[in-house]
C-alpha cells in the first residue's frame, strides 16, 4: 500500500464507502469530478452529500511522548490565510452533509455529520482498546479508590500497588480523563446510523 499514490488511495476510500453504504441497504453512487463531495447517498428519497477522507494507517501524534497510534484525519480543504499562507478551511455546511472517514489498513469506515467536525481530528484505534495512557491510569485510579474505600491507608495502598505515596494521593484527587476535541473517541463508535440520526435532528 505504501507504493500507491495518494490519488489512488483516495479513490480506494471512495469505492469502499460506496460499497459499505450499498451493503447496508442504501442507494449510493460516486459524484461527478470537481464537486466538494465524493459520494451521493439516498436516504428515504433525500440525497445526502458524503465527503470521503482516507488515511493509510494509524499514526503517532508528534506532541505526545508516550502515546500509541491514532487515526488522524484532516477534514478541512486547502485555503489561504494571512499573507497568503496556506491553511485548512472548514467546508461550507452546504457542501457536505456527512464525512466518511476510511482507515485503509483495516478497511473500516467511520461516519460523522458535518457539524461535529474539526479541521483536524484524531480517533483511537479499536484494536488498541485499554492500552492508551489515560485508560491505564483510570484502571490504577480505580484500584486506589477501591483500596481506600476498604479502609486502607495511603501508605498501605502504595505498598500493595508498588507505587510512590505521592502518586497514590495524586490518583485519589486528580481527574485524569482525557480532554479535548474527540479525545478518547474510538474509531469504530462512529456509525452510519448515529450520523444519520444526528443529521436528521440537526436539520429539522
Amino acid at each position: 500500500m505504501e507504493m500507491i499514490n495518494d490519488l489512488q488511495i483516495g479513490k480506494a476510500g471512495e469505492y469502499l464507502v460506496c460499497a459499505d453504504l450499498i451493503l447496508q441497504g442504501y442507494i449510493a453512487f460516486p459524484s461527478e469530478q470537481g464537486l466538494p463531495f465524493d459520494v451521493v447517498l439516498n436516504v428515504k428519497g433525500n440525497l445526502l452529500k458524503i465527503q470521503v477522507k482516507t488515511t493509510r494507517k494509524a499514526k503517532h501524534i508528534p506532541q505526545r511522548k508516550t502515546d500509541i497510534p491514532a487515526y488522524v484525519f484532516h477534514i478541512g480543504i486547502n485555503g489561504s490565510g494571512k499573507k497568503g499562507k496556506k491553511r485548512r478551511v472548514k467546508y461550507d455546511r452546504n457542501q457536505v452533509d456527512i464525512f466518511a472517514l476510511v482507515a485503509l489498513d483495516t478497511k473500516k469506515i467511520a461516519y460523522i455529520p458535518y457539524f461535529n467536525t474539526q479541521t483536524t481530528m484524531n480517533f483511537r484505534v479499536p484494536e488498541l482498546r485499554g492500552q492508551y495512557h489515560d485508560e491505564k491510569g483510570m484502571q490504577i485510579k480505580q484500584k486506589v479508590l477501591d483500596f481506600k474505600s476498604s479502609g486502607l491507608s495511603g501508605l498501605e495502598i502504595a505498598t500493595k500497588l508498588d507505587m510512590k505515596l505521592s502518586n497514590v494521593y495524586r490518583y485519589m484527587s486528580v481527574d485524569i480523563t482525557q480532554k479535548g476535541t474527540n479525545a478518547g473517541i474510538y474509531f469504530d463508535t462512529l456509525t452510519l446510523q448515529e450520523a444519520l440520526k444526528q443529521h436528521e435532528q440537526f436539520t429539522r
